[in-house]
């Protein structure tokens, strides 16, 4: 069980999916503020991502370069 009630657990799915395809992941976190600014993360840290996501509450989206 990944998802514990009540709570997301988006991270979680991320680092096991790069673990199980053994790729790098990079995820723009959308910020709810104003501004529209994105917090970037790589999963695993320090790699060279190689899929890029846009997470967005609720769904991911594919970017594409």
């Amino acid at each position: 069980e990944v998802e514990p009630m009540c709570k997301e657990s988006d991270h979680i799915h991320i680092i096991a999916l790069a673990r199980a395809l053994h790729v790098s992941i990079l995820v723009e976190y959308m910020d709810r503020g104003e501004g529209g600014a994105t917090n970037p993360h790589v999963f695993p840290e320090g790699s060279q991502p190689r899929v890029c996501l846009l997470y967005r509450p609720g769904h991911y989206d594919i970017l594409y370069k």
